[in-house]
């Protein structure tokens, strides 16, 4: 199970930054083409998913499961910036959520920090300017790294 929660948190990631590119005003074929090959990684990294329902295992596991969920969202909806917005903003307040259900100090201020992330890059994306892409790959792997290590003892 921890190899799928990591493999699939690999996924997510991808998905989302290659969403998150796309908002910031990389051309779209160039958004296509990152989305087609973070596609490909999504679906080669970490087998079957497991999608029997939130709830089963924990609010980790639960926040694991919304980042693939918001990295799967965005790429569908990265070509209408107003959707993508909604969705980041929607993400941010669910990943705040997550930080109050969770109990293990490290995972719960991972959730917190992806809440802001998820929060600054809807403020971006409203504001139509780039987001900080030199920082935010670092925090996202930081933060899905504690999460996924909570989700494991899950």
């Amino acid at each position: 199970m921890n190899k799928q929660i990591s493999g699939r948190s690999a996924a997510a990631a991808a998905i989302a930054v290659t969403a998150l590119l796309g908002l910031a005003g990389c051309s779209s074929a160039d958004a296509d083409e990152a989305g087609k090959k973070a596609a490909a990684a999504a679906g080669s990294s970490s087998g079957p998913i497991d999608r029997g329902g939130l709830g089963k295992g924990g609010p980790c596991r639960d926040a694991m499961q919304h980042i693939t969920d918001a990295g799967q969202k965005l790429t569908a909806e990265a070509a209408d910036r107003a959707k993508a917005t909604a969705t980041l903003a929607s993400f941010a307040q669910q990943f705040a959520a997550d930080s109050d259900r969770i109990r293990n100090p490290e995972a719960k201020q991972a959730a917190k920090q992806l809440g802001e992330v998820y929060g600054r890059l809807a403020e971006s994306a409203k504001t139509n300017q780039s987001p900080d892409l030199k920082a935010l790959p670092a925090q996202v792997q930081s933060a899905i790294a504690a999460l996924s290590a909570c989700a494991a003892t899950e």
